[in-house]
């Protein structure tokens, strides 16, 4: 049904439109919903709109004109003229381009067709620039416009600054365009020269071997930046105001990839270089960029002019500048002004109007238009329709509506001024809740401005069945879905009319607002339009899932999927399985609620895992156990049984559910069967009790156990024990008793006198070795001594040296010797004595020796040889004479007897020395004891030759003829002869004279002679290399100053004098050194170092030269120096060649200031710096360190060459100390520190808080500080939410504490009036809690940037006694039993763990009685899980009151009675009527009632029957009936014997 809303001045916008609808839905409590709906909204809005005929839209195909809409009657007789252009003010279509890479490629520029830039087609190339000289592309060089973009596809292969682009005149630049990872630079010419560059920073946009896509756009002196495309609000990278017009002219050069000085080379890939000669819009970058032309609602073809190239945002027919923001009224139109296109009907935009063509005749505008709207993406909910008109409305409107794409259209409401026009009543009624009828619309209508509103749900008296009780109405739900919507506009008010201007006939709409929202059946409240199709955003707490929310959860399906309402989430329940499933499903026949959704359980879990079985995987599979207490959402919860094999009964392999015990034979015990009992070993698969026993001996084991080891069967024995069943002592002890801790003692047994350490266990005897004897094999036996290692010796007395009949000492083994005869058995002298052998004895001799031949005098001798030790050539047995060759034995001789040393080439052969004298036998012409010496005259032949040879002295020469009679020099007469038998010249002489014997001087001179020497026969002296002369007397030509200490005798000039050779040691010194001269020519030389002509240094060196050294210092850093040696000697001077070498750079001089820029981030700041001068050197790079105050996370410096730096991931609210360097190879100057501290920013990383039970409605709740405060906390908030039983939330949160203060985490951030605060508390206890209640609580962190929320943690409250039971449920089964029956209260009533349930019987009541006794008896204790009991044995048709009493751990509490009569039997014990008779007629019959009624009052039936009497001829039978009262009496042959009677008295 449709309510029409008509107002001829009432202006309204959709905002006003949403605030009545919400307001109206308010009303019929739509909105106050449990559930959660998105809110409503123009759902038509921006949508593709459609009309039939498609030409029926004013301006098209060309201009056209119509009256300006009338406001009352006599308007519409005038008509003020008004013009409809569709066509666009700017540009409609791309404009051309110059491809830049279409000719002038270097043929160093590589083609690749494999690496191109994303969503290239595949006929694309791009072009390699590579690290080369002169690589670079030149195109054609046009003239710039002033407008004009560059647009290029990039991918940069290394760090540092390259050319994209540059165009010079000249040499001049007139645009260069460079990039590198931290910045793009613009470079421009204008009329006034060369401007400052434009700089931006583009750090972590253009990336090394990453794909980019840079735009330049400029227009005058406005420049815009692009990087892949435009920035999320669809703005530029960034936009900035020339200095004036870019200056350009037809000529000039232009080169991609590298500067026109060969300089900054561009490395890397290039694709699709554009160059525009105009602006580009934003909206033509971005389809340069991706390929596709961002679609816009309105006319989507028309561009913005390149002055305002940005589409608002907000409005879409307006353009605005890129550098400035979204509210300028900087603006102009991108539509005509006077367009009126079809799109304005659902721009949401009142001030914009579509208007039709004119309808020239009646029929064109009865036959009307048709507007289609497609609601795109999905299927909405439409509650509202109005349509707003700006021409007067059409006499019947027909809106029809696709509940899906693809069903045909439905007919959803009809207006019409009469509606019998269409065969249907006016304002007919609604019959259901999707009923369609047709609503009459006025006789006077709006002229302009006029609404007509279509509500499907409306509060008028024709109201449509179910709009107030919407999500109970599915056909009304039904209803109000649609993903299409049609309108069809016919006639129209006034114009038809003789007076009216046919012009005015046409329609024109400021509006259609189509009002509803996304479907999401309740279970969302946000719901994302902008994808196709529409998605709602699913709320947490409904566990749901789906585009529309409509399915459950995986694991929440315990009831089945339920739409949320106005009163009820109906949120999907979780199933219980317990971790161990991923889904689950619904099953009804297991839900004992199936009806209801908040009680009873259906969700049955699917494949179980981790061993788990049952409906909610509670169970363990056969063959898996769960421990005793293990939690059952564990993972490992089922845990393998393993049952031992051969341990259990019957190999069973089964164990309990729980514990996992297995069934163990008899003597078999742990949880698998796999070990033995206490006193039994030896687990056995065929033994049927599977352990056999220890049987071990106390008196051996520790403490007298009897265990033993499972497989071996060993017990515990004691140190000292051994044995399987610790039944003997170990080896090397004895005596095992049962009160020795050890068991048994050690044996003891002599280590050196017995076999072994092991004795006899009993007795204690060790086995001693043939030699030892006693207990512990201790002693020697006779005839042996000496017990130790080697165990006992034998004495072995020397029978002929010791006495007889004795024995040794049974320790030292020492005989009884003889006399003179010693030694421990007697066999050997005694000192000063030999032994001399005689058959099987001996005798001891005395030795005799000479003292005087012996050594040191000694008188003892060999006792086995009697040889006493003689001296060096000492001989005989008493050394009493000297050996051969030797002679001189005297006692004051200490060395012996000495050698004689006969000459052998002067003695004869075969001849000793006399052994007293020593005297040798000489040859001839010898003389001397050891025949060595010649006789006079003669000499000792040289060589090895016997005997001596004669002198031969030169007569003259000699003074005699006897010579030396060892060499056989002769005596010379003059000092001037030389020679052996001085008939030579000597030395310094020359010229032997025979005559005389005398020879002549040489005279050499000393200063030019290299010695005194000449030459033997012409006395011609030996010169120096430049000294002449018989005598060395004259220097040679060109040769001067002759000097005795001059190697050369005469010196001339030096000549080849090598360069000096420079080590550069730092910016200040030179470390120089030089050779001498490869040709010197003098002993001394002058060396002089010149610097820059300068003398510097002076030195002197003689032969033999040296290498010369000179360190020059006080040097400027960085510069030249030329350097050269002059040498000179007496004769002359030469110089070397220059050299120039350049001291290394300096440390930087001047000064380094450091600042920061504001502002100053919490995680980063930006600093810049002064550069110094270069006199000292270039700049290599700027060193910007950072350290915190807190030496907390370090921050990273940076190192560059540029004079400012971001430093990133800073710590918030911290202080950093910064300083910079500028650094040459020499050293580095060093800025003044600067500290900066860091902005606050929020904090992170709060924990949960701690919450700690104190009673039954009272929490503590502790929480610390952030771990990343990032900033002063100043305030703590926390809050809380109750938690039902199964999870969901009770109660919305709320704040239940706050505390304020000043917790700074850096003492510099705080000033006095900072300190004096104390930090906001971190506890609260929080009180007046339900008992046994799950509480939830979060933590809320400010400080002065903002907050963070700790994850939620919850507790709960400590038990408290019940508080109240409901009265159990009570219905009968049978006569005699009835079942008692309750509900398990909720957590907040049992306030703890249910122990159990007490069921009283209060009293048993009949009918007839009214007060019940004043008894309880309790019938039954039921466990935790029991929810029911039946009582037995009890009467028919009573009554009885039952009370249930609820248990937990604290206390129980009684609930009222609920009470129930039992099922009615059949009375019992009716004793008979008793018969009065009153006369011959009448009989008086009156009787009591049953003594058991067993039920309600019974009624009599009286019944009087003839009476039979006994019949003797009659035969009784079997089923005879007997009339009337009487007897019979059977024979005994009737009623068979030991069998019961079969008859019946009735």
């Amino acid at each position: 049904m449709s309510r029409l809303a008509l107002s001829p001045g009432f202006r309204f916008l959709p905002q006003v439109i949403e605030t009545l609808i919400f307001a109206y839905f308010a009303a019929i409590s739509l909105a106050d919903s449990q559930g959660l709906f998105p809110r409503l909204e123009n759902v038509g809005a921006f949508k593709n709109v459609s009309i039939v005929p498609t030409q029926a839209t004013c301006g098209l195909p060309d201009r056209s004109t119509f009256c300006h809409s009338a406001t009352d009657a006599a308007s519409l007789q005038f008509c003020t003229q008004r013009i409809c252009i569709q066509d666009c003010p700017h540009r409609s279509s791309p404009p051309s381009h110059t491809a830049l890479f279409s000719a002038g490629l270097g043929g160093c520029i590589a083609v690749d067709k494999h690496d191109l830039c994303p969503n290239a087609p595949s006929n694309a190339t791009s072009f390699i620039f590579g690290n080369h000289k002169n690589c670079f592309s030149s195109p054609p060089s046009p003239r710039l416009a002033a407008s004009f973009t560059l647009a290029v596809w990039l991918k940069p292969e290394k760090e540092g600054v390259m050319c994209v682009i540059e165009k010079t005149v000249d040499g001049q630049i007139v645009f260069k365009l460079t990039i590198s990872e931290k910045e793009t630079m613009f470079y421009y010419r204008t009329v006034n020269g060369l401007q400052p560059p434009i700089k931006v920073m583009t750090l972590g946009r253009i990336l090394v071997k990453k794909w980019i896509h840079l735009s330049v756009q400029v227009h005058q002196r406005k420049i815009s930046f692009f990087i892949n495309g435009l920035e999320e609000d669809n703005t530029a990278f960034a936009a900035i105001t020339l200095s004036g017009s870019i200056t350009d002219f037809a000529s000039g050069t232009t080169q991609i990839g590298q500067s026109l000085n060969g300089l900054e080379q561009f490395v890397g890939r290039m694709q699709d270089f554009r160059l525009y000669q105009v602006a580009l819009t934003n909206r033509e970058i971005l389809e340069v960029y991706s390929g596709n032309l961002f679609r816009l609602h309105t006319q989507s073809h028309c561009r913005c002019p390149g002055s305002h190239p940005r589409v608002h945002p907000l409005v879409q027919r307006y353009c605005i500048p890129n550098d400035e923001e979204d509210t300028t009224p900087e603006r102009v139109l991108r539509l005509n002004p006077e367009a009126h296109p079809l799109s304005f009907v659902n721009d949401n935009d009142i001030n914009t109007s579509w208007v039709s063509h004119v309808f020239t005749n009646i029929t064109q505008l009865n036959q009307g238009v048709t507007i289609s709207i497609d609601l795109e993406n999905g299927q909405y909910q439409v509650f509202y329709i109005i349509i707003r008109f700006l021409s007067p409305q059409p006499t019947m409107i027909k809106i029809q509506r696709k509940k899906e794409d693809s069903l045909d259209w439905e007919d959803w409401q009809y207006f019409a001024r009469n509606c019998r026009a269409l065969g249907m009543k006016n304002n007919g009624d609604l019959e259901k809740p999707d009923s369609v009828n047709c609503l009459q619309l006025p006789t006077l209508t709006p002229y302009s401005h006029g609404n007509v509103t279509f509500s499907i749900l409306t509060l008028g008296s024709n109201h449509r069945p179910g709009y107030n009780d919407f999500y109970n109405t599915p056909s009304l739900q039904e209803f109000v879905k649609a993903t299409q919507i049609r309108l069809h506009f016919y006639g129209q008010y006034y114009t038809t009319e003789t007076p009216v201007s046919f012009r005015h006939r046409y329609y024109a709409i400021d509006e259609i607002t189509v009002t509803g929202r996304c479907q999401c059946y309740g279970h969302a409240e946000m719901c994302d339009t902008t994808s196709q199709p529409y998605r709602c955003l699913c709320s947490l707490e409904s566990f749901t899932q789906g585009l529309h929310c409509d399915l459950c959860l995986p694991l929440y399906n315990d009831k089945p999927f339920r739409q949320g309402d106005q009163v009820h989430a109906f949120n999907c329940k979780p199933c219980q399985c317990n971790n161990h499933s991923r889904s689950c499903h619904y099953n009804i026949s297991v839900d004992p609620f199936p009806l209801e959704h908040h009680r009873g359980s259906g969700g049955v879990c699917d494949d179980c895992e981790h061993n788990t079985t049952g409906r909610n995987c509670e169970l363990c599979k056969d063959y898996f156990f769960r421990q005793v207490g293990a939690d059952t959402s564990a993972m490992d919860v089922c845990k393998p049984c393993d049952c031992d094999k051969v341990g259990t009964r019957n190999s069973d392999f089964l164990c309990d559910k729980i514990g996992g015990q297995c069934n163990c034979k008899r003597h078999v015990s742990g949880r698998q069967c796999s070990q033995c009992q206490n006193g039994f070993y030896n687990l056995q698969e065929l033994d049927p009790d599977g352990c056999s026993p220890c049987n071990c001996n106390t008196s051996g084991t520790v403490d007298g156990d009897i265990t033993c080891h499972q497989n071996s069967g060993q017990c515990k024995c004691k140190a000292n024990v051994i044995g399987l069943i610790c039944d003997h002592c170990n080896f090397g002890f004895k005596f095992l008793r049962n009160d020795n801790d050890d068991g048994c003692e050690p044996c003891q047994c002599n280590l050196h006198g017995s076999v072994h350490k092991i004795c006899d266990p009993l007795s204690g005897q060790c086995e001693c070795k043939k030699e030892a004897r006693g207990l512990q094999c201790d002693a020697c036996k006779e005839h042996f001594y000496g017990l130790d290692i080697t165990s006992c010796k034998a004495c072995d007395c020397d029978v002929a040296g010791s006495l007889p009949g004795t024995v040794c000492d049974a320790k030292t083994g020492q005989c009884l010797c003889k006399p003179r005869v010693g030694g421990r058995r007697c066999n050997e002298c005694l000192e000063g004595y030999f032994q001399l052998q005689q058959n099987n004895s001996f005798l001891c001799l005395p030795c005799n020796c000479d003292k005087t031949g012996t050594v040191n005098g000694s008188l003892l001798c060999d006792k086995s040889t009697g040889q006493c030790p003689c001296k060096l050539g000492v001989t005989g047995l008493h050394c009493n004479q000297c050996e051969p060759h030797r002679y001189n034995l005297t006692s004051g001789n200490f060395q012996g007897c000495q050698m004689c040393e006969c000459d052998s080439l002067g003695t004869l052969p075969g001849t000793i020395c006399d052994p007293i004298s020593g005297q040798c036998l000489c040859l001839p012409n010898r003389q001397g004891r050891r025949c060595n010496q010649c006789q006079p005259g003669f000499y000792i032949s040289p060589g090895n030759a016997t005997g001596c040879l004669p002198c031969s002295c030169h007569l003259t020469g000699a003074v005699h003829h006897i010579c030396s009679s060892r060499t056989g020099q002769c005596t010379c007469q003059d000092a001037s002869v030389a020679g052996q038998s001085c008939d030579h010249c000597r030395d310094r002489y020359f010229g032997f004279d025979p005559q005389t014997g005398r020879c002549q001087p040489c005279n050499c001179h000393l200063s030019g002679a290299l010695n005194e020497t000449c030459h033997l026969v012409t006395g011609q002296c030996f010169c120096k290399r430049f000294v002449t002369g018989s005598k060395c007397d004259t220097c040679v030509p060109r040769a001067s100053h002759l000097d005795v200490n001059n190697p050369l005798g005469c010196s001339k000039t030096p000549s080849q004098q090598p360069p000096p050779r420079g080590q550069v040691q730092s910016s200040s010194a030179i470390n120089l050194s030089w050779s001498p001269p490869d040709s010197p020519n003098a002993h001394w030389l002058t060396y002089s170092l010149f610097r820059d002509s300068s003398e510097v240094y002076t030195t002197e060196d003689q032969y033999p030269y040296n290498i010369q050294y000179f360190l020059d210092t006080d040097l400027s850093p960085y510069t030249s120096y030329s350097y050269y040696i002059e040498t000179a000697s007496v004769h002359g001077s030469t110089e070397s060649a220059p050299v120039i070498y350049r001291t290394k750079p300096g440390v930087p001089e001047g000064h380094l200031n450091l600042s920061y820029i504001i502002p100053i981030g919490s995680d980063s700041v930006t600093l810049t710096w002064t550069a110094p001068s270069n006199n000292s050197g270039p700049i290599e790079k700027y060193i910007l360190s950072c350290a915190p105050l807190d030496g907390i996370q370090p921050c990273v410096p940076y190192e560059g060459h540029e004079t400012s730096a971001n430093i990133w991931n800073l710590v918030p609210f911290t202080k950093y100390h910064f300083s910079v360097q500028a650094c040459t190879s020499g050293g580095c100057l060093h800025s003044s520190p600067l500290t900066v501290i860091t902005a606050q920013a929020p904090p992170q990383r709060l924990s949960p808080p701690k919450v700690r039970k104190i009673s039954s409605t009272e929490l503590h709740v502790e929480w610390a500080p952030p771990k990343e405060p990032n900033g002063v906390i100043i305030r703590y908030e926390l809050y809380m939410k109750r938690l039902r039983s199964d999870g969901e939330t009770m109660s919305a949160e709320s704040r239940v504490f706050q505390s304020s203060g000043w917790l700074s985490p850096h003492p510099f951030g705080e000033s006095a009036n900072e300190n004096a605060l104390k930090p906001p508390q971190t506890a609260a206890t929080i009180t007046a809690l339900e008992p046994y209640t799950t509480y939830e609580f979060r933590v809320l962190a400010v400080n002065m940037a903002g907050s963070v929320s700790s994850a939620w943690t919850s507790e709960r409250t400590g038990e408290s006694v019940p508080a109240f039971m409901t009265p159990p449920s009570v219905f009968p089964l049978s006569s005699s039993s009835l079942n008692v029956s309750w509900e398990k209260p909720a957590d907040n009533v049992t306030r703890g763990e249910v122990t159990g349930y007490k069921i009283n019987m209060i009293a048993e009541q009949s009918s007839h009685q009214s007060v019940p006794a004043a008894q309880s008896q309790v019938l039954y204790t039921a466990k935790p899980q029991e929810l029911s009991y039946i009582v037995k044995e009890l009467k028919p048709y009573k009554i009885y009151n039952f009370t249930i009493s609820l248990c937990n751990s604290i206390g129980c509490v009684t609930s009222d009675s609920g009470a129930a009569r039992t099922l009615a039997a059949a009375p019992t014990q009716l004793r008979p009527p008793v018969v009065e008779g009153i006369n011959s007629t009448t009989i008086r019959v009156r009787w009591l009632t049953p003594e058991e009624l067993n039920g309600p009052l019974p009624t009599y039936q009286l019944e009087r029957r003839e009476s039979s009497l006994p019949a003797p001829t009659a035969t009784m039978m079997k089923g005879i009936r007997l009339i009337g009262n009487g007897y019979y009496k059977f024979p005994s042959s009737t009623h068979p014997v030991n069998t019961d009677f079969t008859g019946k008295y009735i």
